[in-house]
């Protein structure tokens, strides 16, 4: 159902995380109001104290359809693995809801400059902030590493090649591999790193691995399964063309 909602949304142009857009609301939202908090405090502006209250009621709000949208990105850009990186962002996430949700609450404008008032929005900033940190980390993640040769010049050997299957490769990395191996590492199994994996030996080995995900005793790991719904043959080569020359 989760796969069929995305590819009505790729049906109209839109082939993108849903997540990512909307989370700039209740992360900017607490951010306004621990700052107008901070302010009101600071420099004795009481009439400051609504509005600080008000952009954290709004902030709550809007925690939870970003918490929706985060579920299904993960559910089908990640086929609900639960790496470490989630795990943190599933913990944030409920720690910035409860301190919301107690400054709505119990926060009254004349009680929202108090120690425990003041505390909670603090814990959702920083909550907040650590969202951010590690929601860019699994987007974007640094996926490409290239090394400087002695001297600080970057020589051939060491260049990243950017055709255009290596480019349109790294995207897919990006959408649906980024997150459990960054840097051609393995979050889940830190012994079995992709970069140094046999399946990379070919792009048929890779593809027959994308296909059918095993460990190396053939029992089911946590990898998903990436049928050619979820990524096309063309896809898997562009991966190929990028995965096999990445970490060179």
């Amino acid at each position: 159902m989760v796969d069929s909602f995305y590819a009505l949304l790729k049906l109209v142009g839109f082939d993108e995380p849903l997540h990512a857009p909307i989370t700039h609301l209740p992360i900017g939202l607490t951010v306004g109001a621990f700052i107008f908090l901070i302010v009101a405090i600071v420099f004795k502006k009481k009439q400051l104290l609504p509005t600080a209250r008000h952009a954290a009621i709004l902030a709550f709000v809007f925690v939870f359809p970003t918490i929706l949208l985060g579920v299904l990105d993960w559910m089908h850009f990640y086929r609900a693995v639960l790496m470490p990186a989630i795990v943190i962002k599933i913990t944030l996430a409920s720690i910035v809801l409860v301190s919301l949700g107690a400054v709505v609450i119990l926060g009254g404008e004349a009680k929202l400059h108090s120690f425990w008032m003041t505390s909670l929005l603090a814990i959702a900033f920083v909550g907040v902030m650590g969202l951010g940190y590690f929601g860019s980390g699994i987007l974007y993640g640094r996926a490409i590493t290239v090394e400087p040769a002695v001297g600080g010049k970057t020589t051939a050997a060491n260049a990243v090649p950017q055709s255009p299957e290596f480019r349109r490769g790294r995207a897919v990395f990006a959408a649906n591999c980024q997150s459990c191996h960054g840097n051609g590492l393995n979050a889940i199994v830190a012994s079995l790193p992709l970069k140094t994996s046999t399946k990379l030996a070919s792009l048929d080995s890779l593809k027959a691995f994308v296909r059918s995900p095993h460990m190396p005793d053939g029992s089911a790991g946590q990898m998903p399964t990436f049928d050619p719904s979820i990524l096309s043959d063309a896809q898997v080569s562009d991966l190929y063309a990028y995965v096999s020359k990445a970490w060179k």
